[in-house]
């Protein structure tokens, strides 16, 4: 028997998830391949990895030595399998990237659109999260790059940080909302009978609505719903009387056509928000990934440009 990469990743999926059943569904195999695989690993080295009992499994003194040594091997796999992406070019190769729910729906669209029509070789893998969440990705090196904004959680000094054309932040509502006829004296107090609809949002940004809305503390913002599809938002603010907090990018399509309107109020502070491409310093992007971020550059600087030429009241 040989040691392979396939069964130390098998084996770094299982130390994760801490479960058979769990691990196989992740590594889209049956649970008896996967017991199969680190039974073969552990025949391989001649030591016991796991202890294995009713509730999961944990790891014995060797298989967390194992797990560390693994851990570093995987790395320089895809490290290695990263530089053979660079040598091939834009054409072929995969790339995993993470984008925050207001950038995804910005820009994600159109530009995996652009990718399947013009680069139909290109594999991607795409992640909407929190940046949160993103960054916790991008420490395990389980994605390429991520594009976020980082006002609240800034990323660790050893991390490469770019910024990407400004977006901008606005209260949105149904075409003949009550607050559209409001005087601008009237919306400063009929807004806080309106509840809000937003993503999950860092610090920075429920501050800001804490002022809009006049109330001292962010956690008592009257926000509804929070959730992290924009397109889910969308619809349900143009069927009802919730207000939308979002940038004006994401629903440019919807102002357009008359389906939203932007409130006329000014953000204390800036109403616009940096989206930047962060990853790790010391990682060197593929020419596919290159690719990508180029495209999304555009794709934002194109929605910057628009949405000046429909600047808030």
């Amino acid at each position: 028997m040989s040691l392979t990469i396939r069964g130390l990743q098998h084996f770094s999926v299982l130390a994760e998830e801490r479960h058979f059943s769990r691990a196989a569904q992740r590594l889209h195999l049956t649970q008896s391949a996967l017991s199969r695989s680190i039974q073969s690993l552990e025949d391989t080295l001649g030591l016991v990895l796991l202890d294995r009992g009713a509730s999961g499994i944990t790891l014995t003194q060797a298989g967390t030595t194992v797990l560390e040594r693994a851990q570093r091997i995987l790395a320089e796999a895809t490290e290695l399998q990263r530089h053979a992406e660079q040598i091939r070019g834009c054409d072929s190769g995969r790339v995993r990237f993470g984008v925050g729910a207001f950038p995804a729906a910005t820009f994600l669209s159109p530009l995996l659109t652009r990718l399947a029509q013009d680069h139909p070789g290109l594999s991607v893998h795409v992640e909407i999260e929190s940046w949160q969440r993103l960054l916790d990705k991008l420490q395990q090196d389980k994605l390429d790059f991520a594009v976020a904004v980082t006002h609240s959680l800034p990323p660790p000094a050893d991390f490469s940080v770019c910024p990407l054309p400004p977006q901008h932040g606005g209260l949105f509502v149904r075409h003949g909302h009550p607050l559209l006829t409001a005087t601008p004296r009237q919306l400063r107090v009929g807004l806080q009978k309106f509840r809000l609809a937003t993503t999950l949002l860092p610090q920075r940004a429920r501050a800001y609505l804490s002022r809009l809305y006049r109330v001292p503390d962010p956690a008592d913002l009257p926000i509804a719903f929070e959730c992290d599809s924009i397109a889910t938002l969308r619809d349900v603010v143009q069927g009802s009387d919730i207000v939308l907090f979002c940038t004006r990018e994401a629903v440019m399509a919807e102002l357009r056509d008359g389906n939203l309107v932007a409130l006329p109020v000014r953000f204390p502070g800036t109403g616009s928000l940096t989206y930047s491409v962060i990853h790790r310093a010391r990682r060197t992007l593929s020419p596919a990934s290159e690719l990508i971020i180029s495209l999304m550059k555009t794709l934002l600087h194109d929605a910057d440009g628009e949405a000046r030429l429909r600047p808030s009241k």
